[in-house]
């Protein structure tokens, strides 16, 4: 009786309330990226009142962003073991109660403590969420939940310069946390009844490959925090750079080499080597590095060169974010209708575009300049993003799912920083070689130079006080027009980058074959059908 009554009490094979489940992944994927961006962003105001230097507080959104590379490959064993739902639940309710412990950090190193604890509960987002998607919502659902999570991505690395200095400037700082726990409760009633109910697995859970997979964490943990704290410590000039980097490649050659000498690897590593899947990995980076540069250089040439608050520069990105509401269903009405290798095509030349648009770039612009530039590349980006990640799901069958959801996270955070790495340090090395070029051009005893320094002395003279004469207030306004004409030039250089990065992208998607037919999996094996098991 046991035996059959069991089964009875299960859910069935396909979640009873799948647009919740659709509605989560939408406010998860916002709400891990809301977190990461707005430490960086506000990091300034988080430092002071922790009272940490520039150096202490580079560790803040590595805390948090290391903890969510850590949990990602896990993800895989926790939510095999006990289900994704249990696993959802638990990593919201540690998210919402470190949020909103943060602001009452008294130190840095318990700011540190909470930060980890809030990247382990949202880690677990991404990859269980995108599993959600493919395995409990029928294909024709596919597109909108894919949509959802590329809108949220978008929307909130482009909206969390205005927020965040709306809350500086309006409230406090500590809303920067307090609104991800506002978020996270919404979240933890999505969870709880848009996704079916899984008993544990106490088997895979007593000979699951655990120490493998906490192997392999620690080493794509290791490779992030080395290159996120690269370009402030100048890279391999740095020991510490050089000893976490090489740690993370052992960690991760020790992970592989111990997982081939499994039976049943928890990874499926033939994943990797299916037709298009290797293509599909790079074109993940690629987006990732699009939507990181469009939302990096033009943040940086704002305030760098035109000296706006995070407040102002939100304006402009707003054109990136508010655009997300109209395109992102568009993009999955299309799905359904034509060739995703069509849509990933069209998405990268249309940011692209975008991107050659915004190389037209001087020192006069403003936040209205970029507007058409930002549109283009917010259609593009969504469009891309989407089609990619959906193009990719006709490559899972039906014991892939969590393994997908573990690689896109893993390329969406590796994606991620390695644009933002390789932007600013590109952009940092083209400001240095544009700065000595220029500066070459100006020299003392040029009669531009001097008529240069007399227009600025004159400008200024009534306005001079104290000990600083006219003349060296105009050599220092010549020493600044320099230094924004070389950032200007850099961060052209940057979207030439970019555009030459999605004119490789083209050519990848070209590529690209026809995928494989695909069947809608159940998340588990359906269970017994109760009228059978009582006959037998």
């Amino acid at each position: 009786m046991n035996a059959v009554a069991a089964p009875t009490a299960q859910a069935p094979a396909t979640s009873p309330l799948p647009w919740l489940g659709i509605v989560a992944v939408l406010i998860g994927a916002i709400a891990t990226t809301l977190t990461s961006r707005l430490t960086s962003i506000g990091l300034s105001d988080v430092r002071g009142a922790v009272s940490a230097g520039f150096d202490e507080g580079a560790w803040i959104p590595t805390a948090f962003a290391a903890s969510q590379m850590f949990i990602g490959p896990l993800a895989i064993f926790l939510g095999r073991a006990f289900s994704p739902r249990r696993v959802l639940l638990a990593g919201c309710v540690a998210y919402g109660v470190a949020e909103f412990l943060i602001p009452f950090a008294p130190d840095l190193r318990s700011l540190l403590v909470l930060q980890c604890i809030a990247g382990l509960g949202s880690g677990t987002f991404i990859p269980l969420t995108a599993s959600f998607i493919l395995l409990s919502l029928p294909r024709s659902l596919w597109p909108w939940g894919l949509a959802a999570y590329a809108m949220n991505i978008i929307l909130g690395l482009n909206v969390a310069s205005s927020l965040e200095g709306w809350y500086v400037e309006h409230v406090q700082w500590a809303w920067i946390f307090w609104q991800n726990t506002l978020v996270a409760i919404p979240m933890l009633f999505l969870y709880w009844f848009g996704l079916r109910r899984i008993p544990i697995d106490w088997d895979y859970l007593r000979g699951g490959d655990f120490r493998g997979m906490v192997t392999g964490a620690i080493g794509f943990t290791l490779i992030y925090i080395a290159l996120d704290q690269g370009d402030r410590l100048d890279w391999f000039s740095s020991s510490f750079i050089v000893g976490v980097l090489a740690a993370g490649i052992i960690a991760l050659g020790l992970f592989l080499l111990h997982e081939t000498t499994l039976p049943a690897p928890s990874v499926d590593f033939g994943l990797l080597i299916r037709r298009n899947v290797m293509l599909c990995i790079l074109l993940v980076l690629c987006t990732r590095f699009l939507v990181t540069s469009s939302n990096t250089l033009v943040a940086n040439f704002l305030i760098q060169v035109r000296g706006l608050r995070p407040l102002e520069v939100g304006n402009a990105l707003l054109w990136v974010a508010l655009p997300q509401l109209i395109i992102a269903p568009t993009v999955a009405w299309l799905l359904n209708r034509i060739d995703a290798r069509f849509a990933i095509g069209v998405g990268f030349a249309i940011a692209t575009a975008g991107f050659l648009l915004a190389t037209g770039i001087t020192s006069e612009w403003a936040e209205g300049d970029f507007k058409v530039a930002l549109l283009l590349q917010a259609v593009g980006e969504t469009l891309e993003l989407t089609a990619v990640v959906y193009f990719f799901a006709h490559h899972v069958g039906p014991t892939d799912g969590i393994t997908f959801g573990a690689i896109i996270q893993t390329a969406r955070l590796f994606g991620g920083e390695l644009g933002t790495s390789l932007i600013i340090s590109f952009t940092r090395k083209a400001e240095q070689y544009h700065s000595n070029l220029i500066g070459q051009h100006v020299q003392g005893d040029s009669p531009l130079t001097d008529a240069r320094l007399n227009a600025y002395a004159t400008a200024v003279g009534h306005l001079s006080q104290g000990t600083g004469t006219a003349e060296a207030r105009g050599a220092g306004l010549v020493a600044a027009a320099i230094r924004g004409q070389a950032y200007t030039l850099s961060i052209l250089d940057g979207f030439l980058l970019a555009s030459c990065v999605g004119t490789v992208a083209i050519l990848i998607v070209l590529c690209l074959r026809e995928p494989p037919a695909v069947a809608t999996p159940p998340a588990v094996p359906p269970l017994p059908d109760p009228a059978a098991a009582r006959r037998t």
